[in-house]
C-alpha cells in the first residue's frame, strides 16, 4: 500500500490531496487567497491526515507542483514538500503545474495548449498531447512569449486551457477552442495520480527548485539597477 500527498500551491486555488495506490481518498483546498498558502497548507494536510486515520509516518510520498506559475506559491509548496520528504525519509516527485492541467482535460482531447499568466503583457506557453497508451506528455518545452504574438498563433482547431485562458478568455475566445473552466487549474489530485508514472523521477530534497523560468518582477529590477550602476 502506498500513500502518496500531493501539494499544489503554484495558483490561487491551491489545494492538497491525498491517495492510496493511486485512488484519491482525501482532498481539500487551501482557499483562493494565494498569501494564506503557507498558513493554511499544514494545517489542511494535518486535517486531511487526520480525515483518513493517518499518521506523517505512514506517507510513502510526497508529490508536488512543480511549476511555472506563482513565484511565492511555488516557493510555499516546494519548501513545504521538500521538509517532509527530508523528515519523514520518504520519495519526493516533481510534477510539471501544466501536464497537471493537461491531464484534466475532457477525455475527448488529444491535445491542448496550457496558459499560464506569465504578467507584463507576458504568457507561458506549453503544448501537450494524449499518447496512443492515454498518457500525456510534452509536445514540446514551456516557453515564455509576448501574449500579442500566441494570439497570432491560435486557430481554431487549437484547444486551449490553464490559468492564462481564464486570464486572457475575452481576448481569445474566439480564436480557439476554451476548455471549461473547471479544466483549468492545477489540482492535488492530478498531482497525486501523475506521481505513480515511472517517468517523472524522484527528486533530491536537497537540491529541487521551483520551475521559474523567468526571474521575478523585483530580480529583473535589481539586475537592471546592476548594469546600469556598473556601465562606464
Amino acid at each position: 500500500m502506498t500513500w502518496t500527498l500531493g501539494i499544489e500551491t503554484s495558483t490561487r486555488r491551491g489545494s492538497v490531496a491525498l491517495s492510496r495506490n493511486g485512488e484519491i481518498c482525501a482532498s481539500r483546498s487551501l482557499g483562493t487567497v494565494p498569501q494564506q498558502h503557507a498558513r493554511n497548507l499544514f494545517v489542511e494536510i494535518d486535517a486531511a491526515c487526520r480525515e483518513l486515520g493517518l499518521q506523517p509516518g505512514d506517507l510513502d510520498r510526497i508529490a508536488v507542483s512543480i511549476g511555472p506559475g506563482s513565484f511565492t506559491g511555488l516557493r510555499v509548496g516546494v519548501v513545504a514538500a521538500k521538509t517532509l520528504a527530508w523528515s519523514l525519509n520518504c520519495e519526493l516527485k516533481a510534477v510539471d503545474s501544466f501536464l497537471v492541467v493537461a491531464a484534466n482535460s475532457p477525455p475527448e482531447v488529444s491535445a491542448v495548449t496550457i496558459l499560464g499568466d506569465a504578467q507584463r503583457g507576458d504568457v507561458f506557453v506549453g503544448k501537450y498531447i494524449r499518447s496512443a497508451t492515454g498518457v500525456w506528455v510534452g509536445e514540446s518545452a514551456i516557453v515564455l512569449v509576448p501574449f500579442a504574438e500566441l494570439q497570432t498563433s491560435l486557430s481554431a482547431e487549437t484547444v486551449v486551457s490553464g490559468t492564462g485562458a481564464t486570464r486572457y478568455e475575452a481576448e481569445i475566445a474566439d480564436r480557439c477552442r476554451l476548455l471549461p473552466t473547471e479544466c483549468r487549474d492545477p489540482q492535488a489530485e492530478w498531482i497525486c495520480r501523475l506521481a505513480v508514472r515511472a517517468d517523472i523521477p524522484v527528486s533530491d530534497a536537497w537540491s529541487l527548485e521551483p520551475f521559474y523560468l523567468r526571474r521575478s518582477a523585483a530580480e529583473e529590477k535589481w539586475s537592471a539597477r546592476e548594469e546600469l550602476e556598473s556601465a562606464p
